[in-house]
């Protein structure tokens, strides 16, 4: 009688036990992007041939990688580079020790958070779409910059070029916005000219894009014949090397390439000549140009030009 009670007893022990596990199970969430990020916090890495910082990012965000679009994860990776004194986030050497710990909970939250502003600007536009290019390609066609025949063959260029040299499209058009009243071919100032400002002069855009000796003749060609010089232009300026390219690389290769170097966000940068508004640090244009009051000049342009523009009716207009 003693032996079967015992047994029973732990027989009932072992189920109890069994059930309290499946109850723990049950009772844990799914991993959260703050816990993936959490774990990866006062890490330290050593570089493995083949290893980029955008790699070592990804890996550390596990899933939750996928909450964030390119551009936010090469954030991140600059802020971790920022962090460990690496000058080149885009260069790191196999047996290099880093510490993941910069990539804090908060960083990541307002990365995410930039993302939705940019989903939000944008309600009506093309689910699974560039909300941002699609608004610019509509206020386009109705400036004249674009004609309606050829809007969606300049949507499919300028998608093809930001999978090659590595930008998001949205970032391009906000990039446009800025330098051309978006996408407009026979903007000009003089000394630069289309829909990114090529410039004049012997190591400058034009002469990158082969207008060296011509470089008005540009304002000729349309929006898809100055998107191959886009091509040849990011190609020459190696744009590719900074992939995923943040909006601040794209428009400091678009506007003063050697100033990538400088990786801080908060530092003034080498940019000669006078600057839309925007672009300085408080909109005052005796101040300074910085890597974040670029990001955030750019958006508050793209929000201003685009407030009053939305796809559906603009297209309706254009029919």
């Amino acid at each position: 009688m003693e032996i079967r009670t015992k047994v029973n007893d732990q027989a009932a022990s072992a189920a109890n036990e069994r059930l309290e596990r499946s109850r723990t199970r049950e009772a844990v969430p799914a991993t959260s992007f703050r816990q993936v990020v959490q774990e990866a916090n006062n890490e330290v890495v050593r570089v493995q041939r083949g290893d980029t910082l955008v790699s070592l990012t990804r890996q550390y965000l596990g899933d939750s990688a996928t909450q964030l679009n390119k551009s936010q994860i090469y954030d991140l990776a600059k802020n971790i580079a920022r962090e460990n004194g690496i000058h080149n986030p885009d260069r790191i050497m196999p047996g290099q020790q880093i510490n993941m710990a910069p990539m804090s909970t908060l960083a990541a939250l307002k990365l995410r958070q930039g993302g939705v502003e940019g989903v939000q600007m944008s309600e009506d536009s093309t689910p699974g779409a560039a909300p941002i290019l699609e608004k610019t390609l509509a206020r386009a066609v109705s400036k004249g910059y674009v004609s309606s025949q050829e809007q969606r063959a300049v949507r499919d260029k300028i998608l093809q070029l930001a999978s090659r040299h590595g930008f998001s499209p949205d970032d391009f058009a906000r990039t446009t916005l800025m330098e051309s009243d978006g996408l407009n071919p026979r903007a000009s100032n003089g000394s630069c000219h289309g829909i990114i400002q090529f410039c004049s002069g012997g190591n400058r855009g034009a002469a990158s894009a082969g207008y060296a000796k011509n470089p008005k003749d540009i304002l000729s060609l349309s929006v898809l014949q100055q998107l191959d010089l886009v091509d040849r232009y990011f190609a020459d300026t190696r744009l590719k090397d900074f992939g995923p390219a943040s909006l601040d690389n794209l428009y400091l290769t678009v506007l003063t390439p050697n100033a990538r170097n400088e990786t801080r966000p908060d530092a003034p940068l080498n940019i000669a000549g006078r600057q839309a508004a925007y672009l300085y640090e408080g909109r005052d244009p005796s101040g300074v140009i910085t890597r974040n009051s670029i990001v955030n000049g750019l958006k508050l342009n793209a929000r201003d030009r685009l407030s009053d523009v939305t796809v559906a009716r603009v297209e309706r207009k254009v029919m």
